[in-house]
């Protein structure tokens, strides 16, 4: 069951509907360039995300961690909470989800049927994260100490490859959300208040 829930926030991201054609593209390669994915299938508070860290870090480079079907987008945030993570305000209506790791802080999205933002709304509960950075990394999304999740290894990517990729994830959003993305969409932000 877990390998089946895996596979549709899998099956749902290389669809497009998540908007970031990176994300479509990289996915496909997940095993090459370290993106793991793990079902928490446990009480809120009895895992601890800095176990998972330290079992996988060798050779994760951004984390999915899927939550069960009956998690609300309130349940995860408090399983967050408890396990490291902190809310960084983000003006007067938004929320950013943040993790310390070792070199810098990593922006955390949610994605979940309750999401408020469409590009966002998987079929099951999960944060995504960057661990730690991969030795290729696309360097318009570089800034320094923030680990954002578009800093996935494009290794196996040409430079004409990862342009397109980065220029095509614009329009795709836009086209999947039916305007311009603003804040409430952005990167940085994980939750409205």
């Amino acid at each position: 069951m877990k390998n089946n829930i895996i596979q549709e926030q899998i099956d749902w991201i290389k669809s497009g509907k998540i908007g970031c054609v990176f994300a479509s593209a990289l996915v496909k390669q997940r095993e090459k360039i370290g993106w793991h994915f793990v079902y928490i299938d446990t009480d809120l508070n009895k895992i601890n995300i800095w176990h998972y860290i330290q079992k996988y870090a060798k050779d994760t480079f951004i984390a999915s961690l899927v939550f069960p079907d009956t998690w609300t987008i309130t349940d995860v945030r408090n399983w967050a909470l408890n396990n490291g993570m902190y809310i960084e305000d983000i003006g007067d209506m938004y929320e950013g989800l943040r993790i310390k790791m070792n070199e810098g802080v990593s922006w955390v999205q949610y994605f979940g049927p309750d999401s408020p933002v469409k590009t966002r709304q998987s079929p099951h509960p999960m944060l995504t994260f960057t661990v730690k950075l991969p030795a290729h990394i696309y360097a318009k999304t570089m800034v320094k100490g923030i680990y954002h999740l578009a800093h996935a290894s494009i290794e196996f990517f040409t430079a004409k490859q990862a342009n397109t990729l980065w220029e095509r994830s614009f329009a795709k959003t836009k086209k999947e959300l039916g305007f311009k993305p603003t804040l409430r969409e952005a990167a940085k932000t994980t939750f409205i208040k």
